[in-house]
């Protein structure tokens, strides 16, 4: 059987919901004073708690991989995540594109 929508949040939307909203919060102060920031956020509970796994300790692998992440919140473990941040977006994907892709930038360039 298929729920009605009534318009309404759940208890978990809502908590999710105030949950983005203290780290929109963050990001607006940390403009008000000049910075830009990157927050990941957890995918499943919305929460900003999010511990970065890189080592052999924490992942069990020798040598560099892509960085786990582990969420203090739900349990959540993944490696793809959400980002909030409080830069311009078409700023904020122009330095992205140079800081991954400078060097083909360069040779593109210099063609």
């Amino acid at each position: 059987m298929q729920k009605k929508l009534t318009g309404q949040l759940s208890s978990k939307e809502l908590a999710e919901l105030r949950k983005l909203k203290i780290v929109r919060k963050m990001l607006r102060e940390l403009k008000k004073k000049g910075k830009s920031a990157d927050i990941p956020i957890c995918p499943n509970c919305k929460s900003a708690r999010l511990i970065r796994l890189t080592s052999f300790r924490d992942l069990g692998y020798i040598g560099s991989f892509h960085p786990a992440y582990y969420c203090l919140e739900c349990g959540w473990y993944g490696r793809n995540l959400t980002l909030m941040s409080n830069r311009d977006m078409k700023s904020a994907v122009l330095e992205d594109l140079h800081e991954n892709f400078s060097e083909l930038l360069e040779k593109k360039s210099s063609v």
